[in-house]
Formats: C-alpha cells, structure tokens, sequence
C-alpha cells in the first residue's frame, strides 16, 4: 500500500542558530549538543501533542494504548505497562484511569491475586490508538535512511 506520507522540514536557520535563537553561548560542545537534543526533543514534543490533540490523547496515553496493543489478546497487566513506557517517570495508574474514563481500556482484577489487575483495550481503544499511530508516523524528516541510521546510532550511543 502506498500511501503519502508529509515530512516535516526543520529549517536549518533554527539548527544552525541555536545559540542565538536562545541568546546563550555554550562552553563546549558536549553542552551545546545537550541544549540542541533538548530543544529538538521539546520541538517534536510540540509536533506529537498537536497531531494528538484532536484524538484528545497525550503521547503517554498512545504508549500505553500501543503497549497493550501489541499483547496477545490486547491484554497486559500494570507492571508489564510500566516496564514497557518510553517515558518511565510517567503515572501509570493515573493514565489508566484516563483512558478508562474514556473508554478506551478495561480494567480486570485477577481472582487469584487481586493485586494484579489486567488492562484490555477496548473497540474504542483500538481505534484511536490506530488514529494516533497513523499521526506520529505521518512525522518524518528531511534526511535520508543513511543519515538517519546515524542519528539514531549517535543517539543511542549518547544513552550508553
């Protein structure tokens, strides 16, 4: 199937003038790269709650949705939720209960152990959560595979 996806062009006036976008010079490189990683983080971020905003869900709430998604029979329980969360300083009870209210997930306590409560995805659940996977990838970027592969090995290596 192939299907139009739109990039999204970052001016490269914004990358390039970072420093003088926020008035500040850096002392090296290594703390340049860390305003450069946050301020795109927090561009992207703008970028996702935008494409979100109409299926009236957080990037959190399409992880969580995604996450059960991907189980056999649409079923997880919280710990296998929260071990999976991009974000791991996210609430994940607090979540729950949103897209509960929204009806877009069930919760069901287990009888052997009622500490245990297992999380399904709804109808609903399975359609906004296409609606809002279709969304985030409908962001790409202005550079290749191969650079990208860079970035994202550059990225990972960051993270080691």
């Amino acid at each position: 199937m192939n299907r139009y996806i739109p990039r999204i062009y970052i001016p490269w006036t914004i990358i390039m003038n970072l420093e003088k976008a926020i008035h500040h010079h850096f002392s090296n490189e290594s703390q340049k790269t860390i305003a450069e990683v946050l301020f795109t983080a927090n561009w992207l971020e703008n970028k996702i709650a935008k494409l979100l905003d109409p299926l009236n869900l957080s990037f959190q709430q399409l992880n969580v949705l995604r996450i059960i998604s991907g189980q056999v029979e649409k079923i997880a329980n919280v710990q296998l939720i929260k071990e999976r969360m991009i974000d791991n300083r996210s609430n994940v009870s607090r979540l729950l209960n949103k897209l509960c209210e929204k009806g877009f997930i069930e919760k069901d306590r287990c009888t052997e152990d009622q500490r245990v409560v297992y999380i399904k995805l709804t109808k609903a659940g399975e359609t906004v959560m296409e609606q809002g996977k279709n969304a985030i990838e409908s962001i790409q970027f202005s550079m290749d595979d191969d650079v990208l592969k860079q970035l994202n090995h550059h990225l990972e290596t960051i993270r080691i």
